[in-house]
């Protein structure tokens, strides 16, 4: 057989609005103006081009615009350096315009065979299809590898109109992609540490309506952990290959569904002298154990991730969670695990099925009484959208319930509706995820006051009296607050920040001037250049740069910032008050 280029390509990085992805195919992909600090690592299209590598002696290559922040034609001209004979690319709602722009194109100037498979692909196939010549439904790295050794795809489970094919081996698989990209390049904010992400099982044996791995990857339950000893191996390569890598993020699914597989890899972790590195893993907290909690912070752990999603037993019955709704367990877990001193971050959805203002309200309590106990230490707010092939989605179609004219672009999560109940409009549920956020910050800011003031006590004498000072607000607002209130009251202290955060420091006591840049993260394209030169002029002694994560990724834009006002210094504010000098480093 003749070696063929072969392009196993991520998502477009940055659309023609200038929106920056968060691609997360298998979860909710969503967009951000100008910047982004968050990047997940395409775990199944990586095992694809690493099975791809091995099993063929085809010239692959891996690119992913994601995480270059490729827009279009910088993604084109990198893929047209190839000049492929197939392009295999998994996309999602938000990004699936850009992608099949950039797989037309590629099609048009070298005759490309395109392979689409993701969530949307699997939802809306015919769609796809007008332009790809395969879509491919399903967990779909063997059938691509078939698709590649040129068999029938008229014949082959997975491919579209045929059935979907049995669940993987995934044992079978070798370790994902590490070679055209680099592992841990992809970064994910919310871990402390400077952790490489991984998968040690696959699948759920849940059903929530809002997923789409468990209704298109899937559509039945599962649940699939990997041998042990190959998931020491691949930490122990990986921290091997980069010695700076100080732990692993497992973000799988739910890594604990099987006490005795949480078990034995805590204990094999620590057999392999692994235990010094810092884990965290996606999970399920009604399946939490304590004796494997235990072990697991034994063996390095250190964050459990769950998803809360709802405070509504109403709610949570029509968003179908079933046993995963337990908030007696929630409580019982998360006091059991603070003893142990673990840390805890919660995922909550806004405006599911059967919500409404009130049934959202309870959320809210929910996240308060969790911070203000000190259980949740990190928090994700999301508003439920229903991406396109979930149970949700299909719902909302029968009962009418999507805004109308929405495009795919607006099947977001990161704050946008798409959905309008009769009894709960859209502006209402928008209410509700700003009203579950600032209840976050409230329950924080109220638990965290003590340590924070306690560490500020010493570490804030680093400011002399009389300081001009401006904090940038690039982190929550329990965060700012709890700065504002121990900064030294002898000081000159502004703040600046978005629009919508100015607001929310109006009330603030000690704060001479507020500014606002508009939208957006922060970064030198986001904030204008006579709003630099005014902040330039006031001839700041330090610029303080609050952080929340010890490896510093994701902040570089932060810093950039900071260096063009041209304070005398730049301090890093951390989550427990420390402050230290912010390292020079190139912009």
């Amino acid at each position: 057989m003749k070696t063929k280029n072969i392009i196993v390509a991520n998502s477009v990085g940055v659309d023609r609005d200038g929106y920056h992805m968060v691609h997360v195919p298998s979860r909710w992909s969503l967009g951000v103006k100008n910047f982004t600090n968050c990047g997940y690592y395409p775990w199944e299209l990586a095992y694809t081009s690493s099975l791809l590598k091995q099993e063929t002696d085809h010239h692959v290559k891996f690119m992913d615009g994601v995480l270059n922040g490729w827009d279009f034609e910088t993604y084109f001209k990198h893929a047209s350096a190839e000049k492929p004979d197939w392009l295999v690319m998994e996309s999602s709602t938000r990004t699936i315009r850009e992608d099949l722009r950039l797989a037309s194109a590629l099609k048009e100037a070298f005759g490309t065979k395109l392979v689409f498979t993701g969530q949307h692909p699997m939802a809306h196939p015919e769609e796809v299809l007008k332009i790809a010549d395969h879509v491919c439904i399903g967990e779909y790295e063997f059938t691509v590898l078939d698709l590649i050794q040129g068999k029938d795809s008229l014949k082959l489970t997975g491919v579209h109109p045929n059935a979907r094919g049995e669940l993987i081996d995934i044992n079978a698989l070798p370790f994902p992609e590490d070679d055209d990209i680099s592992r841990i390049d992809y970064h994910e904010p919310n871990c402390r540490y400077k952790q490489i992400q991984m998968y040690g099982s696959r699948g759920c044996p849940r059903r929530c309506n809002f997923c789409a791995a468990a209704t298109l990857y899937y559509d039945e339950l599962n649940w699939r952990p990997r041998n042990v000893d190959s998931v020491v191996e691949e930490i122990r390569t990986l921290h091997e290959k980069y010695p700076e890598m100080e732990g692993v993020f497992f973000d799988e699914e739910v890594h604990n569904i099987k006490r005795s597989f949480n078990i034995s890899l805590a204990k094999s972790i620590r057999s392999a002298g692994l235990d010094h590195l810092k884990y965290e893993a996606m999970c399920e907290y009604a399946s939490l154990d304590e004796e494997a909690l235990e072990e697991m912070r034994a063996a390095g752990y250190y964050k459990i991730r769950f998803g809360i999603e709802t405070g509504s037993d109403k709610v949570a019955e029509k968003m179908t969670l079933g046993k995963k709704h337990d908030l007696n367990k929630l409580r019982t877990m998360v006091k059991f695990g603070k003893s142990l001193g673990m840390l805890f971050y919660g995922t909550i959805s806004i405006g599911g099925l059967g919500s409404s203002r009130e049934e959202d309200q309870k959320t809210v309590d929910l996240v308060y009484e969790m911070a203000s106990q000190g259980w949740l230490d990190e928090i994700q707010v999301s508003i439920n959208t229903p991406q396109p092939g979930t149970d949700f989605y299909n719902s909302c179609v029968d009962e009418s319930l999507l805004v109308p004219s929405t495009d795919w672009e607006g099947f977001d999560g990161n704050g946008q509706v798409v959905v309008h109940y009769p009894h709960y409009p859209a502006e209402e549920i928008q209410t509700n995820f700003n009203k579950a956020l600032s209840a976050f910050d409230m329950g924080k800011e109220k638990v965290q006051s003590k340590t924070f003031s306690n560490n500020a006590k010493s570490s804030f004498k680093a400011i002399p009296d009389g300081s001009k000072i401006l904090v940038l607000r690039n982190v929550r607002n329990w965060m700012i607050r709890l700065i504002l209130e121990n900064l030294n009251t002898k000081a000159q202290v502004d703040l600046l920040g978005q629009d919508v955060s100015a607001k929310d420091m109006e009330d603030m006591k000690g704060l001479n001037q507020i500014y606002s840049y508009g939208t957006g993260f922060f970064s030198a394209e986001s904030i204008s250049t006579d709003l630099i030169d005014q902040l330039v002029s006031e001839h700041y002694d330090f610029v303080l740069v609050p952080v929340a994560n010890n490896h510093l990724q994701g902040y570089q834009n932060v810093l950039e910032v900071a260096q063009m006002i041209a304070p005398e210094d730049i301090l890093y504010v951390y989550p427990e008050g420390h402050l230290e000098p912010a390292s020079p480093v190139a912009i």
